[in-house]
């Protein structure tokens, strides 16, 4: 028999398309080639011998062989049931199955809440004479309807809106029928909806007609049509609506001056009231390193896995909490939230040592439970190594595990022997086991909650771990603990960001599958429902800090192409290793960085050279250095800064290794006095070639290195992916994330295009987020005092008429949340604070402290606070009905 593979997948030059394949499940293990019919057409055959039935097995992939990419289409291979009795043969005419199509995000958790329940599938067997079969995959399909066919012959109603074929069923989402059509004739067709249990058509998809030639091969005796799409009106396309706000920032009479997973209950009952769809929060993990305000920072956390014991309620503990703990919460609680910022070392002061006093007192009755046992049995493998981390950190009194004596190399066996009876920290594990045990109920309590209001709860997955963290000890193999991964400078960080973690070990990830990623993703999707990857662009290349550097304009991309000498002598740069890779320092630069001061600072930190340069003492030749020597003297910040400066002023990094023969360009070095002491000829070459090393060359490169990984992380869990897209973009991330169903991050004043200012909200793609600020961003009345000139751009580009105000009236951050609300995007969610901007009465006094976070600053001391409790906004009546008109005309 044979079999004939047909598939609609539009190609560029240099892209092929094969097919995987077996006749044996569980392994399509052979490779066929396809040759290309058309600019949207690939098709090829095989030969199956044998008597009875078969199941085929297989899936298309798209081969590049500019960079080596080998992409699956998504949903996992194909199964197809021919009978080699009856069929001479078969022809498979297929749609490129795509993560991108939006009926793969309607299959997420995120959607789940809020999509009706179809009941159970049906089993429909083909009929004997039927020569077709149809399949449309289609999610969310509306209540009290079903998909179904319309088409140009009599089988398929002849175009008569009250006789189309019904579609059943067949698998979740898979919708099917099976007819008998004439040989040799060009069907015209379309998908429809019809009223379920009639023929009546409701409404046509969208688009020109599908077109068939029924038996195109006219011995075929059997032909199967997938398609991966109904083609939907736009306008009738799930459009949301979200707010986003860290945990730690709620405010309700019943938190101990932090917001608790129990306050996520009454932002859902808000949330629902007025219309919303989704709640964003903040990264939730355990970030306790050194007891301290500088643990605020939520995305250093210390395991990826445990969840933080700030946001547990002491109140609704499953022990009996004495009346006494109890009390002594009630006396403490009124003042803590009277303040109106969190502060962050008192609360974890006051519930360490009142969980500690409450687990001594119930530890036999806590051990013992059943729901515990099956938690650290179901848990075991990372509480382990999680609970031993915080017992060595708190016994040696840091988090530095180098500092550990015996304990600095994480043994399994050892560390698993800390649970034995009569080892000295043993009940020490026992107590940080039952604080994850509880954290795990509160949360998952709330999020039931949320879900029983129709809302779906959006996570954030922090691009790195902590360098003193429960991963980097006991998997140190997986990471680059000799790097530091960070961000370019931009219009938020000038000097660029430096977040210390160590970066990826994708190598050694990729030789077990990415399975640390795939158990961090599993876990996520125990609470969430979708997630923020931060920091997305990591994935593709991440912005690498050499050690003994601090800032981050001192970094580069990794992976990245570097630039040759041979190929700047090929431009005409006259390469000198010590010009261009050490720092350029000059009397003028020294004189206008020190001022007064320019002679001691020579004296004390250079050494003057013969060409009427300086170069730094070895002692301070590193920023690295530099930071250490400054540490003990605060009151020298100024020159701290001046001698970091002069170590930056330099044009090209040598990559460590290439024996001076490979180089990364700095960041921004058209900045630099060495650049602009350059000739100008010199100057433009350089130019040219930082252009082509930043936007040109790396673009195949980083595609496929985004295609290597990224996959992994979308087949990992049934969450929403949404990535943080913003920065320095590189050209092929947008068709990456298209491709993967991967939602895109839009915000109206930072626009991926160096050709605008602002985003035209009207011409954001479906697949994506807008959002007016995010938590690194002032908020909207926070910005609007920054810079007059660019706040009356943005109003006389986006609001025709209108002129902008020294503040920000409700009635303009009205105007702008209309915008929002009404572009094509599939979600528009919006910080609180940006929310509470409408309402003149009822916004915060002052906008610069409903900052959340400032980047430029590490550390930040991140702890805003609404100043409204969670009571207090539900009963703001007036508020409530303007955002939920807000939502409602919008049609979100």
């Amino acid at each position: 028999m044979k079999v004939i593979f047909r598939i609609n997948y539009r190609t560029v030059p240099g892209q092929s398309v094969w097919i995987r394949y077996s006749t044996q499940a569980g392994c399509v293990d052979r490779h066929l080639e396809l040759h290309w019919l058309n600019e949207s057409q690939w098709e090829g055959a095989i030969e199956v011998d044998g008597t009875g039935r078969m199941l085929i097995e297989y899936l298309y992939q798209m081969r590049q062989e500019s960079n080596g990419v080998a992409l699956d289409e998504w949903q996992g291979p194909r199964l197809v049931d021919v009978d080699l009795m009856k069929n001479d043969v078969v022809i498979l005419m297929d749609t490129w199955c795509s993560a991108g199509t939006v009926d793969y995000s309607f299959e997420t958790q995120a959607f789940r809440a809020m999509q009706p329940s179809h009941g159970g599938f049906q089993n429909v067997n083909r009929p004997p004479q039927a020569n077709h079969t149809f399949r449309l995959r289609m999610a969310a399909v509306p209540d009290g309807l079903a998909p179904c066919l319309l088409g140009n012959t009599r089988e398929l109603g002849d175009w008569d809106r009250n006789a189309s074929v019904p579609l059943f069923e067949v698998a979740p989402n898979v919708w099917e029928a099976s007819l008998d059509l004439a040989k040799g004739k060009e069907i015209e067709y379309k998908y429809g909806l019809s009223e379920r249990g009639s023929s009546h058509v409701v409404s046509l998809e969208e688009g020109v007609n599908r077109i068939l030639v029924a038996h195109a091969f006219g011995e075929c005796q059997w032909t199967q049509v997938s398609d991966e799409s109904y083609a939907r009106d736009p306008a009738t396309l799930f459009r949301g609506a979200g707010v986003a706000i860290p945990v730690f920032s709620l405010r309700s009479d019943d938190g101990l001056g932090v917001g608790e997973f129990a306050d996520l209950k009454g932002l859902a009952d808000w949330a629902q009231a007025v219309g919303l769809k989704l709640i964003q929060i903040l990264p939730i993990n355990d970030t306790t390193s050194s007891w301290d305000w500088t643990d605020s920072y939520p995305y250093s956390a210390i395991s990826v896995f445990a969840l933080h014991p700030i946001y547990l309620r002491i109140d609704e503990l499953s022990v009996v909490v004495s009346q006494e703990v109890l009390q002594q919460i009630d006396e403490i609680r009124a003042g803590l939230n009277l303040l109106g910022k969190v502060d962050y070392e008192q609360v974890m002061r006051l519930k360490s040592r009142l969980t500690r006093d409450i687990y001594q007192v119930n530890s036999a009755e806590i051990r013992g439970g059943a729901g515990f046992r099956d938690f650290l049995a179901d848990n075991f493998t990372w509480l382990v190594p999680y609970a031993a981390f915080c017992v060595l950190r708190d016994a040696y009194g840091t988090a530095d595990f180098g500092q550990w004596d015996g304990w600095a190399v994480y043994e399994r066996g050892r560390v698993e022997a800390i649970l034995d009876e009569g080892n000295e920290y043993s009940n020490e594990m026992f107590y940080h086991f039952w604080l994850q045990f509880e954290l795990d109920r509160q949360l998952d309590d709330a999020v039931a909650h949320l879900h029983a209001c129709g809302l779906a709860l959006k996570g954030d997955l922090p691009i790195g771990i902590d360098r003193q963290s429960v991963e980097a000890w006991s998997a140190p193999h997986l990471f680059k603990m000799d790097a530091q991964a960070g961000a370019p400078p931009d219009a938020f960080a000038v000097k660029g960001q430096n977040w210390g973690f160590p970066t990826y070990d994708w190598e050694m990830m990729r030789r077990d599958g990415y399975a640390w990623w795939r158990a961090r993703f599993a876990r996520l999707s125990r609470y969430f429902d979708a997630y923020r990857i931060d920091h997305i662009l990591g994935f593709f290349r991440i912005w690498q800090v050499p050690s003994d550097q601090v800032e981050g304009i001192m970094g580069y991309f990794d992976p990245a192409q570097p630039i040759s000498i041979a190929e700047m002598r090929e431009r005409g740069i006259p390469f000198k290793l010590e010009r261009y890779c050490k720092p350029y320092v000059r009397d003028a630069c020294l004189l206008e960085r020190f001022g007064e001061r320019e002679g001691e600072v020579k004296e004390r930190f250079f050494r003057e050279l013969g060409d009427g340069g300086y170069e730094l003492l070895e002692a301070f030749s590193t920023q690295r250095r530099l930071v250490d020597y400054f540490s003990a003297r605060p009151h020298e910040i100024e020159i701290q800064q001046g001698l970091l400066d002069c170590v930056s002023e330099v044009l090209f990094f040598e990559v460590k290794g290439s024996d001076g023969a490979f180089f990364h360009p700095r960041c921004l070095m058209q900045m630099t006095r060495s650049f602009q002491a350059l000739d100008v000829e010199v100057r433009q070459r350089f130019e040219d070639l930082y252009n082509d090393y930043f936007y040109r060359r790396q673009e195949d490169f980083w595609q496929a290195r985004g295609f290597e990984k990224l996959p992994s992380m979308r087949r990992a869990s049934p969450m929403l992916l949404c990535g943080e897209d913003l920065g320095m973009v590189p050209a092929c991330v947008p068709g990456v994330l298209r491709e993967l169903g991967i939602l895109s991050l839009e915000i109206q004043r930072m626009p991926k295009s160096s050709k605008t200012e602002f985003v035209d909200l009207r011409s954001a793609p479906y697949m994506s987020v807008v959002s007016p600020s995010t938590h690194d961003m002032s908020t909207l009345r926070a910005w609007w005092r920054e810079d007059p000139a660019v706040v009356a751009r943005f109003v006389r580009e986006s609001f025709e008429g209108l002129s902008a105000e020294p503040e920000l009236s409700g009635e303009m951050a009205s105007e702008i949340l209309k915008q929002h609300l009404g572009s094509p995007a599939m979600w528009a969610v919006f910080p609180l604070q940006d929310l509470l901007a409408i309402d003149e009465r009822l916004r915060h006094p002052d906008p610069e402290a409903e900052r959340i976070n400032v980047p430029a600053i590490m550390p930040f001391y991140w702890r805003y606070r609404m100043h409204l409790s969670m009571s207090e906004l539900q009963g703001a009546d007036e508020f409530n009905r303007r955002v939920g008109r807000l939502i409602a005309d919008a049609g979100r």
